[in-house]
């Protein structure tokens, strides 16, 4: 954790040095069109005051411009003829580019992407919907320490085990297709010239693999050392690229599933006190509403998506000094570490 802290901060002081950088040059360049601006105003008002002092000169100098203007104006017809000459056969030429089927296919393909992108993929969400669904029926099914399950299975029998392969290996076959359709969108996005954004991740066969399992251990150590997977996923997204806006909600979307998963296993298992749920479900609820008020807040005055990174990095090093304290006191208090109890040791 106190590593995942230190990366975080330090892309955080980048992002932060880069947006110094880019609100600069937005307010020079905003200086220099002021700048620019009354440049040509005083242009404007030289040549005004040296035609009102040179009345005759202008004259003859407006019916020297009139007939440069005919001139001129011959000039322009014959070469907006041979512009128009140049255009059509331009277009012809265009046209004949986009006549091909393969071309027009792709920029349909292209469109119809554009347009699923500006709207929430509700495929995707059922699909999420349905595999937390059935975890959380399996979850309950199998039963645990201190909850009896309907079906009546045992804790630590034969068929809780096959119950648990049965979980994993439907989480197994969902990434699977969820993976095939990644590579495949991506495959089509190539083709058609998709137009990647900062922020966007590739999900080509190498991604498709890598962060999955990054995902997992990171969901792993989370649930070894009693920590919410956001956490680390958040620090994880902001690694890859990914926006730090996009970042935060997809961390607290992962968190809703997770997070309810977890509870319901610990409710299985007999681990869960219920005066202490309420108390800290109570807080956890009015601290995030607070911090996100109050962190939008700030993110719309400065502008300044940077600071979204630096409360992820300041909490996991916060999560990171309370855990070793705890540790500690709890080592001491015991005289030396605990010794681990059964998976079936909950409060029957």
């Amino acid at each position: 954790l106190s590593f995942t802290a230190y990366n975080t901060l330090k892309k955080a002081v980048r992002m932060y040095k880069a947006e110094t950088r880019a609100m600069r040059l937005v307010r020079e360049s905003e200086l220099t069109r002021m700048a620019r601006k009354m440049e040509e105003e005083d242009e404007e008002e030289e040549e005004t005051e040296s035609l009102l002092d040179e009345d005759g000169e202008a004259r003859s100098d407006i019916e020297l411009t009139n007939g440069e203007m005919e001139e001129s104006g011959d000039k322009e017809d014959e070469e907006e003829g041979a512009s128009n000459g140049s255009r059509t056969s331009n277009q012809d030429d265009d046209n004949s580019v986009f006549s091909s089927a393969a071309d027009l296919k792709n920029k349909e393909e292209l469109n119809a992407i554009l347009e699923e992108d500006r709207h929430i993929p509700m495929g995707n969400v059922k699909v999420l919907v349905v595999t937390f669904v059935v975890i959380l029926f399996i979850n309950l099914m199998k039963g645990g320490g201190a909850f009896p399950s309907p079906l009546g299975i045992r804790c630590g029998s034969p068929s809780f085990w096959v119950s648990n392969g049965v979980m994993l290996g439907w989480i197994l076959l969902v990434s699977i297709f969820a993976r095939m359709y990644l590579v495949r969108r991506h495959e089509i996005k190539e083709r058609v010239g998709y137009p990647y954004v900062e922020g966007d991740i590739k999900w080509d066969s190498r991604a498709t693999v890598v962060y999955p399992l990054v995902c997992t251990a990171a969901g792993f150590f989370a649930g070894m050392f009693g920590v919410g997977g956001g956490i680390v996923k958040g620090p994880l997204m902001l690694a890859m690229g990914v926006h730090p806006k996009v970042s935060s909600a997809s961390s607290a979307c992962m968190i809703l599933f997770t997070s309810f998963t977890a509870t319901t296993s610990f409710v299985v298992f007999g681990l869960l006190d219920m005066e202490y749920a309420v108390i800290c479900m109570s807080l956890g609820f009015t601290a995030t509403l607070v911090g996100q008020i109050g962190l939008f807040y700030l993110m719309e005055k400065f502008q300044r998506n940077s600071y979204i990174a630096f409360s992820i990095g300041g909490i996991v090093l916060l999560s990171a000094i309370l855990m070793t304290i705890q540790s500690l006191i709890s080592m001491a208090d015991r005289g030396g570490p605990s010794e681990a109890a059964g998976l079936c040791a909950g409060k029957q």
